[in-house]
């Protein structure tokens, strides 16, 4: 969350757009075969979420979301309910069975801010 509020958030602003499309690949999840980022249905929940928000404020709530792919079939289901429970608004009774453990999975905090320096210095380095 920290490199969309730091760099798509002000680039988007910078930009302000009359629409934003979402390209929606769930291959970022944390059992995909391909990519293996660490993403659970949370993130892509809240990522949807701080999208929506943006999109209120920048153009009038003009938000597409295009569903691209993903290659954990058993997962890939429970990110996408997330996307669609951010766009509505509206929590589902689904649970995510895996969520607690991919949640303790993820970086420490010495992970977190080296990231962060790395996506700070990104920050500088693009003019918005």
């Amino acid at each position: 969350m920290y490199a969309l509020e730091q760099l798509v958030d002000p680039a988007l602003r910078s930009f302000q757009p009359e629409l934003i499309i979402i390209a929606s690949g769930l291959d970022a999840n944390a059992v995909d075969p391909l990519a293996r980022q660490l993403l659970h249905s949370d993130s892509y929940r809240e990522m949807t979420s701080r999208m929506v928000e943006l999109s209120a404020e920048l153009c009038g709530g003009r938000l597409a979301v295009v569903h691209e792919g993903g290659y954990a079939e058993a997962y890939v289901p429970f990110c996408g309910l997330g996307i669609l429970e951010a766009l509505t608004g509206k929590r589902s009774v689904v649970e995510d069975p895996e969520l607690d453990f991919f949640k303790a999975q993820q970086p420490d905090q010495r992970m977190l801010d080296f990231h962060k320096v790395l996506i700070d210095e990104m920050r500088t380095a693009v003019a918005f």
